[in-house]
Order: structure tokens, then sequence, then C-alpha cells
């Protein structure tokens, strides 16, 4: 539960929060002017893993394909056991599937489904991972990546949508 500071409002966040106040950017300038020598990656090492996520996925909103794409490794490189790398996985593979290196989202999607099976993006991983494997013709795998994603995740919002692109994929047709 995150608390507001502006409104004392309570909402659900299950990533963390993020406050920004002009006294902390004033703090934070105060630091940097007094340690002149701290370049900008050492300065990225003493963020909180949150923080560091945060970072990345503002990339992504800023458009910022590269940065978001160095920042999401960096922070699944750093963070290998935080529940976050599950989210940082998706958020990778789907960098690279923006640049149509669907070989490497594949790559990305299955390890972090393997390592994250109960992250909040799971299933999304393995829906993503059947589009990834159905691109690089592999088409037996990504049917039964899509088989494993209805039997895991039966309630999923993304079952619909699955199930649509079973079709689509003619996976109950002969699975070659």
């Amino acid at each position: 539960v995150k608390t507001d500071i502006l409104s004392n409002s309570k909402t659900e966040n299950t990533l963390g929060t993020l406050n920004i106040s002009k006294n902390t950017n004033e703090t934070t300038e105060e630091v940097m002017s007094e340690d002149q020598d701290v370049n900008s990656n050492e300065k990225e090492e003493v963020l909180l893993p949150e923080d560091q996520f945060q970072v990345a996925f503002d990339n992504i909103r800023d458009k910022n394909w590269q940065d978001a794409k160095t920042s999401f490794e960096k922070f699944i490189e750093e963070n290998p056991d935080n529940q976050l790398s599950g989210s940082a996985h998706y958020w990778l593979g789907e960098l690279h599937i923006l640049e149509k290196n669907y070989r490497e989202a594949a790559l990305i999607f299955a390890e972090g489904f393997q390592k994250f099976p109960n992250s909040i993006k799971a299933a999304e991983m393995l829906f993503k991972l059947s589009q990834s494997l159905y691109q690089v013709d592999k088409k037996v795998e990504a049917c039964k990546t899509m088989e494993k994603l209805i039997i895991d995740f039966p309630k999923n919002k993304i079952i619909p949508q699955t199930k649509k692109q079973i079709m689509d994929y003619n996976c109950l047709e002969n699975n070659e």
C-alpha cells in the first residue's frame, strides 16, 4: 500500500513507489555538486532496484528504446532474484520484438518465464514467447507454448487472445 504524500490517499502498488518532490530534486543536486567525480554509471549503481526499474520503464515511455534495453539488461544482471526481474524480462523481450529480433525476444521471454513463473507478467511472457517462436518458424513450439499458457493460467485475461492465436496459427491441425 502506497501513501501519497500530497493527497494522503492510499492506492495499491505492487511495483514500489516513486515519490518526486521539489526538495528531493534539490537534495540530489546538492549531493551531485558535492561529489563531482561521480560518473553517471556510479550514480545508477546506488539506485534501489525499484528505482532502477522505474528508470528503465521511463525510457520506454520516452521512446528511448536503446536506453531502455540497456537499462533492463543491467537491471536483470544486477537484480537476478528481484521480483521485478520477471517484468524486466517481459519489457526487454518487447523491445526485441519492436526491433523484429524475434529469436532474441524468444530467448528473453523463455528465460524470464523459466526464472519467474509466478511473475505478474508470466502469462504475457508465454504469449509473447509463442508469437516470437512462430516468427522464427517454430510453429509446433509456439502451439505448445500456448497450450501451456491455457493450462497454467486458465483465468488470465489473455486467454481469449491466446485461443484466437491458436486458431490463426492452425495449432489444432496436425501438429507437425
